[in-house]
């Protein structure tokens, strides 16, 4: 079953859209149906990605003094760069 939807769009996309659909001998409505099912398809496929602070909130406790942040970054530059 389909329904009508009404869409706000600007007069130079429309023109575009139409002139692309009839190139394609389809219409406007098919060409926004398909784009919709596949952007939904697409999401429902791959997971929405967590921000940064949902990925690793929680994950870094305690505090580090600055002799141990200089003792952290001392090691790596060690490590990098070997003095």
């Amino acid at each position: 079953m389909t329904v009508k939807l009404n869409l706000t769009i600007s007069e130079e996309v429309v023109a575009k859209s139409k002139n692309y659909a009839a190139k394609r001998k389809t219409s406007v409505s098919k060409l926004v149906e398909e784009l919709l099912n596949r952007e939904i398809a697409t999401m429902e496929k791959s997971p929405k990605k967590k921000s940064f602070v949902e990925q690793w909130g929680g994950t870094l406790t305690g505090h580090l003094t600055d002799e141990k942040i200089k003792q952290i970054k001392d090691e790596h530059l060690t490590r990098k760069y070997g003095y």
